[in-house]
């Protein structure tokens, strides 16, 4: 999307807002025309040495009535203001989120801390460029009227005074690439920088393990120094520019001072005239400071839009500004829930011609057709890079397919959008979970219930955990699940799942950081329940043992299908997967042994 594209869209949004933002802070940006006129009506009334002090108190009278109904206007501009920058602010963010969660899986080009960034710091900058736009009108009227009163009163020093501003304007338009420059390295640095803290919070553990503080703590320096070095480059140069708009003023008084002198002393410039010179040049001063700054900022917008586009898929850029009802005062409704519809219960899931190949490269999953029938239990397994983990993402719409179908009850569907609770659950290799208490992360705003979650919870294997837990179900996790180990964070995201009570569970390799004991219990208490259905990514005996179906994965292909004694007589993959699985035990129980 192109700048000038952005701005159209961003101001036909709300239109009717934005002109009541302009025409009331026109009318506030007005008012000082008045004020200027009762200052000149005043001192020449005090300078000619009339004894009438009613007229002298008229014009003050009319200077505090106008000062007065000024601060009124403001108020009332200021609410119309912050509810028009809230709304923008909300709909910029919002499609921001949106274009997040429309990124299959976890191909966002832009880590959390950089996202963050770009969600406070470049909406932000929009803002603030809206705002130069709404106080734009109002500046401009002040600044054609007031010139055309000073111009009346005297051309000659009118021009003069305002040739150190128009000298700044100019100034400010050819510094507009620095500018630019300057804005992008700092939002760069600090994106860097606030995905580094977000990663160590995260990964704490390793880093103890690993005894790598003191690296962390040097990068941290490091990255701090680089955002240090690029905010202070970026706000030096912008409050040197902003510094030099503003005390440009002082210098077109000391010309204003200077000239008026000889015209004071042969009676064609008045103490008046110089009241509402002085008063007018400060409000043009800024009028035409803004001016200038708005050319400052139309260089940096352009970063701050290419910075939030990329949170966007390729072609979906236009709906950075994608309309939408906002909820600024009032809440917004229940969202709908998906329920289960007795038509769509699923009976029986098929894929047929599955691919999809990671970009720059020839690794993927080709040509993949099977089918599921309901409560039966299928297993995927393979070798590490067979595909198996990616055949699970793909049929799951995480990944973009490039060819193929996903057929329930025989009709084609969109997975991302219909593979979802209640129809699908899905736990993935490594769960995330929130840092908050283990009830949240595992009900996740579910209205199951007590028994639901109860039921949940034993399902997965986990009610010894949670009595040993000091606070049972309401222990805080900590960032990512960091307080609970590998198998317990597995187990509370296998909750969470059943929590949903979906048609079609999906786990890619949940019993990785099991044990024996509890995987063994983990798949028969699930398959003690009626109509279970299930998709596993394993290698696991526990698993293959309980399978109904095995699928054998090879270089990204299907090896071979069938059941488990039927693949051991005739599949040397599986042959080779058993008897590696065989050999990964028996070491197990010779450490065990030793250590006991």
């Amino acid at each position: 999307m192109t700048v000038t594209r952005f701005i159209q869209r961003l101001f036909t949004y709300n239109i009717s807002l934005f002109i009541v933002n302009g025409l009331l802070w026109g009318l506030f940006h007005s008012i000082p025309i008045l004020i200027g006129l009762g200052m000149q009506w005043f001192f020449d009334r005090a300078t000619s040495q009339s004894h009438n002090y009613l007229w002298l108190a008229v014009p003050l009278v009319f200077i505090a009535l106008v000062r007065f109904s000024r601060v009124g206007v403001f108020f009332w501009a200021f609410w119309k203001w912050v509810t028009y920058i809230y709304d923008i602010q909300a709909i910029l963010r919002t499609n921001m989120l949106k274009g997040i969660m429309r990124w299959p899986g976890r191909n966002l080009p832009a880590s959390p801390g950089e996202a963050v960034s770009r969600f406070r710091e470049d909406v932000d900058e929009v803002v603030e460029y809206v705002e130069s736009w709404v106080d734009f009108w109002g500046r401009l009227a002040f600044a054609v009227i007031s010139l055309v009163i000073m111009a009346r009163i005297n051309w000659q020093i009118t021009l003069v005074a305002l040739l150190p501003l128009l000298a700044v304007t100019l100034l400010n338009n050819l510094s507009g690439n620095r500018a630019r420059r300057y804005g992008q390295l700092n939002r760069e640095a600090t994106g860097r920088i606030t995905s580094f803290i977000a990663e160590s919070f995260g990964a704490v553990q390793a880093l103890k393990l690993g005894q790598a503080e003191e690296h962390v703590h040097r990068r941290f320096v490091q990255l701090n120094e680089s955002r240090r070095q690029a905010a202070l480059k970026d706000n030096l140069f912008k409050e040197w520019m902003r510094s030099l708009n503003q005390h440009v003023l002082s210098i077109s008084t000391g010309i204003i001072l200077l000239m008026c002198a000889s015209a004071m002393k042969a009676g064609r410039f008045t103490v008046g005239d110089f009241a509402l010179f002085t008063s007018y040049l400060s409000n043009i001063a800024f009028s035409i400071s803004l001016f200038g700054y708005m050319v400052f900022q139309h260089k940096r917008l352009k970063v701050s839009l290419d910075r939030m586009s990329v949170l966007f898929r390729p072609g979906e850029q236009e709906r950075l500004m994608e309309f939408s009802k906002t909820y600024l005062y009032e809440d917004p409704p229940e969202l709908p829930a998906i329920r289960k519809d007795p038509n769509e219960r699923l009976q029986h899931l098929e894929v047929k011609g599955l691919s999809y190949t990671y970009p720059g490269s020839e690794n993927g999953i080709r040509d993949i057709s099977f089918a599921v029938e309901r409560g039966k239990f299928v297993v995927i397994t393979g070798r590490i890079g067979s595909g198996k983990s990616t055949l699970v993402r793909a049929l799951l719409g995480l990944l973009p397919k490039s060819e193929g179908s996903v057929l329930w009850n025989g009709k084609e569907v969109d997975p991302p959008k219909f593979l979802i609770p209640p129809r699908a659950a899905y736990t993935p290799q490594v769960p995330r979970l929130f840092s908050d208490s283990l009830r949240e992360n595992i009900i996740q705003g579910s209205p199951g219930g007590e028994d639901r979650l109860a039921q949940s919870v034993r399902l997965a294997v986990m009610e010894k955990d949670i009595g040993d837990l000091e606070k049972g179900l309401d222990t805080f996790v900590g960032p990512r699940g960091v307080m609970l180990s590998g198998g317990q964070i597995q187990r509370a995201a296998t909750a969470r799942m059943m929590m949903t009570d979906s048609d079609l569970l999906i786990f890619d390799d949940l019993s990785s950081a099991l044990d024996v004991e509890t995987e063994k219990q983990l798949w028969e208490r699930l398959f003690k329940e009626e109509d279970a259905t299930c998709i596993a990514v394993s290698h696991r005996k526990a698993a293959l043992a309980e399978a109904d179906h095995i699928i054998v994965m090879k270089d990204g292909r299907i090896e071979a299908e069938g059941t488990l004694s039927e693949l051991l007589a005739t599949c040397s993959e599986m042959q080779l997967l058993w008897q590696g699985e065989a050999s990964e035990a028996a070491e197990a129980d010779g450490s065990l042994v030793e250590a006991t």
